[in-house]
């Protein structure tokens, strides 16, 4: 029997949640749209057990069942990317939906789908990290920071092959209120609590808050391997009345409104969704300079670029920020005026749908909305 049109296969094969999980998400009713309007459907393929199943699952999709845009939920192991469990799992997914063609975060989502689909099923590798398999048959990139479609590029993919699709947030979350008169300034920070995430230098920023007599709290949200590290420097320095490690918050847009100033120390990232939120909520921002950050950012604008791995330098500016409230708004303003022009979510929609529609693998199969 013919069929009535596209199977898009959206897979996110990660056990945690971060922001690669989020983009997961948020691209999944995008798909479903793009597909429901030629008459097919989207299927999210998330791992088993996983923090992000459970989200999409309340976000609307069934597993297997029809969700609310034409999309479905299906899950599958993912121990590897090579063990006969997982590729099991996976190729069957693949043959109850023979997809059109596949969208794909990570690399273990990539791998698998890489081995099951037959050959002449076009992938999208959606790249959030300098780390990504090179294929120049059926694989085009889509990538959330421009110095990734870069790297892309400079591995010998092809520029048509290549397309710059950056993250979005929601616009209408809570916005930055501030402290109350009279009341101890607060410096948020979020993200997974691992070492590149750069948390330990804004632990060690926050003593020499202290050494100079600067009054800031700093509470960080966030869950990973690092808080046993990170709890032990926060003793070592006699923080504890300062730095709070606050834990996963499932309302980070509310966590980040009740704070002054947000601090982002990473050393390494793709295109940040808690800098993105941090810019929506209109708070001033003090980041490291690092790719990504830097394209979201410009310098003395829409916030405060300092030296990655530096804590004096981070120290220093986040004390002129909470020294000067005004040139704090200042920042501010602009970073949520950058997010309501390019990062929204009609941005990504319109990007994404235009970045399957204009890659000549996907002629006839999606087209931008």
């Amino acid at each position: 029997m013919a069929r009535a049109g596209p199977v898009i296969l959206h897979a996110m094969l990660g056990a945690g949640f971060g922001g690669l999980e989020q983009v997961f998400l948020d691209d999944q009713p995008i798909l479903e749209r793009l597909a429901a309007a030629q008459g097919g459907y989207a299927v999210a393929l998330a791992r088993r057990g996983g923090e992000a199943a459970r989200r999409a699952a309340a976000q609307g999709a069934a597993a297997p069942g029809p969700a609310t845009q034409g999309g479905r939920l299906e899950l599958a192991a993912a121990y590897s990317d090579w063990d006969p469990i997982s590729l099991a799992s996976v190729r069957a997914v693949v043959r109850r939906h023979r997809p059109s063609l596949a969208v794909v975060h990570g690399q273990r989502a990539y791998r698998l789908l890489a081995r099951t689909l037959p050959r002449a099923t076009p992938i999208v590798a959606v790249i959030h990290k300098p780390s990504f398999d090179v294929d120049l048959v059926r694989t085009s990139y889509v990538c959330v920071g421009e110095h990734l479609a870069q790297a892309v590029r400079a591995r010998g993919v092809p520029a048509e092959r290549v397309r710059f699709v950056p993250n979005a947030v929601r616009l209408d979350g809570p916005r930055a209120h501030g402290r109350q008169p009279g009341g101890t300034p607060v410096i948020v920070a979020g993200g997974r609590l691992h070492a590149k995430k750069g948390f330990d230098v804004l632990i060690r920023a926050m003593a020499l808050l202290r050494e100079a007599g600067v009054q800031a709290a700093c509470r960080i949200a966030g869950e990973g391997p690092e808080r046993a590290r990170l709890e032990g420097l926060v003793a070592e320095l006699g923080l504890g009345g300062r730095v709070t490690l606050a834990g996963w918050r499932d309302d980070l847009p509310a966590f980040l409104a009740e704070g002054d100033v947000f601090a982002f120390p990473s050393h390494q990232e793709g295109f940040p969704l808690g800098l993105l939120q941090a810019m929506a909520a209109g708070l001033p921002i003090v980041s490291s300079a690092i790719d990504g950050p830097n394209e979201m950012l410009d310098d003395g604008v829409s916030g405060l670029l300092v030296p990655d791995a530096d804590p004096r330098a981070l120290a220093d500016a986040l004390a002129a920020l909470l020294a000067d409230p005004a040139r704090a708004a200042r920042l501010a303003a602009a970073a949520r005026a950058a997010v309501e022009r390019d990062y929204g979510p009609e941005a990504l929609e319109r990007r994404l749908g235009q970045a399957l529609a204009s890659t000549g693998v996907f002629d006839g199969i999606v087209s931008p909305p």
